[in-house]
């Protein structure tokens, strides 16, 4: 970073106590992580309080601290006391932003895909950028990781991909300035944190705040296209936001043939399975058609992977190039993770998170494979306010409907669903549910299973023993 004091806190409109003659290498909350040239940012969270560290972020190597209260005694490093620390970080993190010329900026946001988008992007950028791409590690999406995220920026990166997450009306109004994207996308529209938003509508105008951050003319925004008449068509609450940008279309090229005000599309035309994942036909209203083979599999992947390739054809990437960045993409663990520890045994991992929509696509990747049964292990969805028990179950007829064979389920509603779908096993046990499905692995001629849940059901319990039967199973045929 290498940022003067003196600067950081004339940026900040903070006073520094002490010499302020001195250069930041990080900005850093955790006190764990803490090297030498440091400057420490004192949180005070609901159990833990950066107060009680400074001391020993000091002993650390910290150059400065940040801190609310004044601290008790004199300290051996400069510090800045201020109101709101979080605000604070924002505001610093912003006008780091400021110092660096990037292009492109974009800013991802979405009830569903936000990190397959910019996984797939910061893999496409990097056909062209290398590693001076700035991408969001994890989940470090909300107000606090977007602007840790920025004040990691280096003078030496080209570009960057900054993934923004909300569950209230006005987080992504708060944040999406600080990022100041050229290009700004929404990957969908569903029901996620519906609960937190209080209605569809709100996630709608939540998710629109994104359109905030990009220039006040000029920008280019990237849109999902649904059917006009979906209760997930955004379109008329983001049109006006839109009317001074450079608007991008993507989706099924069955939903792109009337054009609602948008300058340019990019269509899924045809997509075909194959063993590595997929392969995408894609026809653009101004680059040309191309076909590209994705590692990743299921038909919603196809959809974001036109949102990217979008993108990446506005930021002057070839085909060739496009393809070439995404031979690299990867999915962090959890997002529909393939794993097959024996023979005709397909386990799903996408126990990463979930609301209906994301279930549905999980759903219809797993009908995909080639097996002869088909379970679906269902954790509970988080975070759903009043439509949980509809969505839960609207969730399990959308799985009998297409041809999953055996539900098993954990949570408070899992027994009624299991009622639902008319057969399985409802448990909390992960060991329990992964014996289950061992033993239908035993009878059957191949399975394949679907273990998902929100991040709060711990699905990947149930993934982690049932791999463990399967790596004793294949211990005890090796010794053989």
């Amino acid at each position: 970073m290498n940022w003067k004091l003196v600067d950081m806190a004339a940026a900040i409109s903070a006073e520094v106590v002490g010499n302020s003659d001195i250069c930041i290498q990080r900005v850093m909350t955790d006190s764990r992580d803490i090297c030498k040239g440091d400057l420490f940012v004192a949180l005070v969270g609901e159990r833990v309080d950066g107060h009680d560290y400074v001391s020993e972020v000091i002993a650390k190597g910290a150059v400065a601290v940040l801190l609310t209260k004044a601290p008790s005694q004199a300290l051996s490093v400069p510090y800045m006391l201020v109101e709101d620390a979080t605000r604070t970080l924002q505001t610093m993190a912003g006008a780091w932003r400021k110092r660096h010329q990037l292009n492109p900026v974009v800013l991802i946001t979405g009830s569903n895909g936000k990190t397959s988008v910019k996984e797939m992007l910061r893999a496409g950028l990097s056909a062209r950028d290398g590693d001076a791409v700035l991408a969001t590690q994890g989940n470090l999406n909300n107000h606090l990781g977007v602007p840790m995220t920025l004040l990691l920026l280096r003078d030496d990166q080209a570009s960057a991909v900054i993934e923004v997450g909300a569950n209230h009306v006005g987080e992504i109004a708060q944040l999406a300035p600080l990022v100041a994207p050229n290009i700004a996308v929404i990957t969908s529209i569903g029901r996620a944190h519906v609960g937190e938003f209080g209605s569809l509508d709100n996630i709608k105008r939540g998710k629109g705040e994104v359109w905030q951050g990009l220039p006040q003319a000029g920008g280019v925004a990237v849109v999902p296209v649904v059917e006009a008449e979906s209760e997930f068509d955004g379109w008329s609450f983001w049109q006006d936001a839109l009317a001074a940008h450079h608007v991008i279309a993507f989706g099924d090229m069955a939903n792109l043939g009337v054009n609602r005000g948008w300058q340019a599309w990019v269509g899924v035309v045809k997509r075909e399975s194959t063993a590595e994942g997929q392969r995408v036909k894609l026809a653009t209203s101004d680059w040309g058609d191309g076909t590209i083979n994705l590692r990743i599999a299921g038909a919603h992947q196809a959809n974001n992977l036109a949102a990217v390739v979008a993108v990446l054809l506005k930021s002057g990437l070839s085909w060739q190039a496009i393809q070439i960045g995404l031979n690299r993409v990867a999915l962090p663990g959890g997002r529909l993770r393939f794993i097959c520890p024996l023979p005709k045994l397909i386990i799903i991992d996408d126990t990463y998170n979930a609301n209906a929509s994301s279930m549905k696509a999980a759903i219809d990747v797993l009908m995909e494979q080639s097996a002869e049964f088909y379970a679906f292990v269902m954790g509970s969805m988080g975070e759903l306010g009043d439509e949980s028990k509809v969505l839960h179950e609207q969730v399990v007829d959308y799985a009998r409907a297409a041809g999953v064979n055996r539900l098993l389920a954990s949570g408070e509603m899992g027994g009624s669903l299991i009622a639902r779908f008319g057969c399985g096993c409802a448990s909390d046990d992960y060991e329990q549910l992964a014996e289950v499905l061992w033993q239908d692995y035993q009878q059957e001629s191949s399975l394949a299973v679907l273990i998902k849940g929100s991040r709060s059901a711990r699905m990947e319990g149930v993934v982690e023993a049932l791999i463990r039967r399967a790596e004793s199973a294949a211990s005890s045929l090796d010794n053989k």
